[in-house]
């Protein structure tokens, strides 16, 4: 007699949709095995549809995020946010600092070009470490 304990019975597999595959950027098969819980590699608009999927089936925040491969806080930003995905803040333009130059330190006071941020850094970054060895 072959007997299985309670509980050790394989769970119903959730299925996103039977007839397609895709829609635009969004594999409905790779979303499919994430809310399954199957390791997959999913895009972060991919990630998004498999959470709002969950979260539609009543699958709390926690086990979202195990499943999909990403933070319970995360999963709860996307529900608040309606479900879109971050927008990406772009660094602003540069300022026109006419012909000054860049100063010893690769900073010009008000230059945000990346030489002048990276060289602001870096100095930054040398004095706290001068100030730790001492």
């Amino acid at each position: 007699m072959i007997a299985t304990r309670p509980g050790a019975a394989s769970r119903a597999r959730m299925y996103l949709s039977t007839t397609a595959t895709f829609d635009g950027d969004l594999d409905y098969i790779a979303i499919e095995h994430a809310m399954n819980g199957e390791p997959v590699d999913l895009t972060p608009a991919e990630r998004i549809e498999a959470a709002r999927q969950l979260d539609a089936r009543g699958m709390n925040h926690a086990e979202i995020g195990r499943r999909i491969g990403c933070d319970r806080s995360t999963v709860t930003a996307w529900r608040n946010s309606g479900w879109n995905p971050p927008v990406a803040i772009q660094d602003p333009d540069p300022i026109d600092i006419g012909a000054a130059q860049h100063g010893r330190s690769g900073y010009s006071k008000g230059c945000r070009c990346r030489t002048c941020k990276d060289g602001a850094s870096a100095a930054k970054r040398a004095a706290k470490a001068r100030l730790q060895a001492a």
